[in-house]
């Protein structure tokens, strides 16, 4: 357990990261480092804190009142932008407390879609998803209003997924709890995962104008 710091401050660390385009029909991405079958003990769950500061989270809340989109969707989107920039380009089936079905969640690098597009992508995930059947989710994601029960985290992954990740309120600051299966997950690839997901949020509120259809 530990606090991303100056690894995830760098924004050096995306120069050179090349994720293979977006396909059509789009890839499934798998979100593991290796496939290991059966329910992971107590030990094998680790949680990454990656608190977005106090400055990003007032780009955060800036954005949703001027683009008129959700929290959750910037912070769906931004965990688009770190998949594709992690692991690879494509789709992703993620599940949470907070949304009513699994969704397919689009993994683009700024290279294939922009800003609203990829904004667009995940409204009309969330639209769609209480529709369509899904394959098993990935990755749970759930955004909160306040510090969730301390067993919630490793619950999420205890069935499928190899990566929870919890985001809610804290004081200023929006924490980010990433959990993950030691097993399937290697650390630096959570590591990594938080720092894009940093990087791309900053690019989503920096360029994000109303979507096409907001309320």
């Amino acid at each position: 357990m530990g606090m991303v710091s100056h690894f995830w401050e760098t924004p050096a660390t995306v120069v050179g990261m090349v994720a293979p385009p977006v396909t059509n029909p789009p890839s499934n991405v798998r979100v593991v480092d290796d496939e290991i079958a059966g329910r992971p003990r107590p030990e094998d769950l680790v949680r990454l804190s990656a608190p977005l500061r106090c400055e990003l989270t007032a780009e955060l809340d800036g954005t949703v009142e001027f683009a008129d989109v959700g929290v959750e969707e910037l912070l769906l989107a931004a965990l688009g932008r770190a998949i594709a920039r992690t692991i690879g380009a494509g789709v992703v089936t993620v599940s949470g407390l907070t949304t009513v079905a699994p969704i397919r969640l689009c993994c683009a690098t700024e290279r294939d879609l922009d800003a609203d597009g990829l904004l667009a992508e995940v409204r009309h995930a969330l639209t769609i998803a209480q529709h369509a059947a899904m394959p098993p989710a990935e990755v749970v994601f759930s955004f909160l209003g306040m510090p969730p029960d301390p067993a919630l985290g490793p619950l999420e992954v205890t069935d499928g997924p190899a990566l929870g990740v919890l985001a809610y309120r804290c004081d200023d600051e929006i924490q980010m709890d990433w959990w993950y299966d030691t097993r399937r997950l290697d650390l630096c690839t959570v590591e990594e995962l938080a720092a894009q997901f940093r990087l791309g949020l900053i690019g989503l509120t920096s360029e994000a104008g109303a979507i096409e259809g907001a309320a």
